[in-house]
């Protein structure tokens, strides 16, 4: 039977028909009559204000030309200093990388946008971005730093007085403590999301809240409380005239009588939920592998052996089609019981094969986690019961000698006070001293790291002086010599003459293109764009001077950069981490496209190298990883930074830094 908490993704999977209602749907006359206005007013507030519109009319339908605009929208108001409309632009821009699945470029834009909206003091829109930057660190599974998010989003929809905001910040908040397992808590922030969406009238939601609800009280055995929210929320489906809403209250009412054992009620809410999910037009293969799972189960349990077979085989395919590892173990589990049942012990075998093979794939961290708390709570347990008994013993030979000698007994005790205190002393500063000895480590490590990035940068400008001043000038001098010579060979008379003039000719376009190719080298390696004008100028520099006939296409986007300057470490180290990459991508990906993006916010820099190429396993490489890689992962470590490497064999690569920033930025 699954688990609580997949029972809760489940119905979420299959609760995306209600909320689907609720994304707009683009109108062409609008769309037509956005267009006019920004061709009218390309460069003032009314153009601005007109491609806003126009991200949000496409932002669901078609996220390509909705980024497009939004890129547009975001040049005009950063030239026009428009802060309501970069707040808006910043929010769309998270939002469209939250729907894609780019969960820290989305909190990224979410930070600078919330800045903005505090800017202008709109407390209401900062307190969307915060609901939003905690959904996507729900998303990554950082919980804590999710909730931190949250409670302060929701702190700023109370304050602007947003009813609906606060609503779905107890919806948000619920589901996070369901993911942390803590369900008297998500029961407290349902019933207070509950209230509040009854109080709004926004069906969709308080389904959502019912049906919760409903689990929670299931799973805690309280049946009758559950089944009082699932009447509640199917005479909300039945006003409400939508069908499809009854299916995630039908599954929690078909497993509720399956925990009371009653297996043949359980069987019709169940099938009735399986007509519904069929004619749902979000359809999830998930979710269906699960309600077949669940359906399959009961058939065993009826002794319908067919029918059992049949919704769980089709379960087991549905779930290894889509790589659900948790519903091919119900699958598996269902499917070894009945042939058990059915006597076909070789199947049951085989079934049951798979599932401790698949069960130790997906479990062996936890059962380690497991065995090692149990090691602990043993020997904790073992450590008191020795103190107990050696209490016990000290108790008894202090009653003997305080019977014998009162004085032996004082003496006795001070003696052992002492040992306690000398020892317990000589751990402390035992620990004390290897503590010291790890900061010094640390320290050094930090040292050496500095020194070399130092040193290196420092030969780079070293050489790179070296080809422009020396290596150049000589080449600037040979050419001189050569035109000179060319004037005292004078015009060609002969053909000796001409074959004369036309190796010096030769000559002179060598020297011109070495002196080229030095000069490309000396601006590698120390870059005036980087020098003069900052990171992001030297980024596109070097992009553009990329070899143009290898069809690689390169857009460079950043955001939050303009007119600032950053560390000079950090920009110098950042430069060099962006080349290795793109050289990489150049080298080895086969890529046609290249995006980067950098977006600056108060206190960190988020940089973003996206490619289409082959792509790789970054599991893969193991301590077996390129140089280059190793290089980025020790340059953001020295920056104490990050790196997180996002790729799949034949789907691209996707590399996110994330470098902190310190708090002086200098003005360009």
């Amino acid at each position: 039977m699954p688990t609580p908490l997949r029972l809760f993704c489940l119905l979420l999977l299959l609760a995306g028909t209600a909320q689907a209602q609720l994304i707009p749907q683009r109108n062409n006359r609008t769309v037509d009559s956005l267009r006019r206005v920004v061709a009218q007013h390309p460069a003032d507030t009314n153009g601005t204000k007109a491609l806003v519109s126009l991200v949000y009319n496409f932002a669901y339908n078609d996220t390509a030309l909705a980024g497009q605009y939004a890129r547009q929208a975001l040049r005009l108001a950063t030239r026009l200093h428009d802060t309501v409309r970069l707040a808006r632009i910043h929010y769309n821009f998270g939002t469209m990388n939250g729907a894609a699945e780019r969960a820290r470029l989305s909190i990224a834009h979410h930070l600078l946008s919330a800045k903005y909206n505090a800017a202008i003091g709109n407390k209401l829109w900062e307190g969307h971005n915060y609901s939003n930057i905690g959904i996507r660190y729900t998303d990554l599974g950082e919980y804590e730093t999710a909730m931190r998010y949250l409670l302060h989003g929701l702190r700023l929809r109370e304050a602007a007085h947003d009813s609906g905001g606060i609503a779905d910040s107890y919806t948000r908040i619920g589901q996070v403590y369901v993911n942390q397992h803590n369900y008297p808590a998500a029961q407290a922030a349902y019933e207070q999301s509950l209230r509040r969406w009854q109080a709004l009238n926004v069906p969709p939601y308080i389904l959502n809240a019912l049906n919760h609800l409903s689990i929670i009280h299931r799973d805690a055995g309280r049946y009758p409380r559950a089944l009082d929210y699932i009447r509640q929320g199917l005479a909300q489906v039945k006003q409400g005239g939508d069908s499809l809403d009854a299916l995630p209250f039908l599954i929690t009412l078909g497993v509720i009588y399956q925990k009371q054992g009653q297996w043949e009620a359980a069987l019709r809410p169940l099938l009735r939920a399986e007509r519904l999910s069929a004619l749902a037009p979000y359809h999830s293969q998930q979710a269906d592998s699960d309600l077949q799972s669940i359906i399959g189960e009961t058939y065993v349990q009826l002794g319908q052996t067919s029918q059992a077979g049949a919704y769980l085989r089709r379960a087991l395919a549905l779930s290894k089609a889509v790589g659900a590892r948790e519903e091919e173990i119900d699958a598996l589990e269902g499917l070894a019981t009945l042939a058990a049942k059915q006597g076909d012990f070789r199947a049951a075998y085989t079934y049951q094969h798979d599932l401790s093979f698949l069960k130790d794939t997906l479990r062996s961290d936890a059962a380690a986690r497991s065995v090692t708390e149990m090691q602990a709570r043993y020997e904790t347990e073992q450590k008191d019961a020795r103190n107990r008994i050696q209490q016990l013993e000290i108790g008894r030979q202090r009653l003997v000698l305080r019977q014998r000698n009162a004085q032996l007994l004082a003496a006795g005790a001070a003696l052992l006070l002492v040992v306690v205190a000398g020892w317990s002393l000589y751990k402390r500063r035992a620990l004390r001293q290897q503590l010291e000895l790890e900061q010094q480590r640390q320290g050094l490590e930090r040292q050496r790291a500095a020194a070399v990035l130092e040193a290196e940068e420092n030969e780079r400008r070293r050489i790179g002086s070296d080809l422009h001043d020396g290596i150049g000038q000589l080449l600037t001098a040979a050419k001189l010599n050569l035109h000179a010579l060319g004037q005292q060979l004078g015009p060609a008379s002969d053909g000796a003459q001409a074959s004369r003039q036309l190796l010096l000719d030769n000559a002179v376009e060598v020297v011109d293109e070495s002196f080229r190719e030095v000069r490309s080298i000396s601006h590698n390696l120390m870059p005036n764009a980087l020098l003069k004008r900052g990171l992001a100028a030297a980024v596109r520099d070097f992009l553009d001077k990329l070899p143009s006939g290898n069809g690689l296409r390169v857009e460079v986007e950043a955001f939050g950069l303009d007119d600032m300057r950053l560390d000079p470490t950090v920009e110098s180290v950042l430069f060099r981490v962006i080349q290795e990459l793109v050289q990489n991508i150049v080298k080895h990906a086969h890529a046609t496209d290249v995006t980067l993006q950098l977006v600056k916010s108060d206190d960190e820099l988020t940089v973003v190298v996206e490619d289409n190429g082959v792509g790789f396993d970054p599991q893969a490489l193991g301590p077996d990883a390129g140089i280059g890689l190793r290089n980025v992962a020790t340059r953001m470590a020295y920056l104490g930074g990050r790196a997180h490497f996002d790729g799949v064999p034949g789907r691209g690569t996707t590399v996110t830094l994330e470098v902190p920033l310190a708090a002086a930025v200098t003005a360009g």
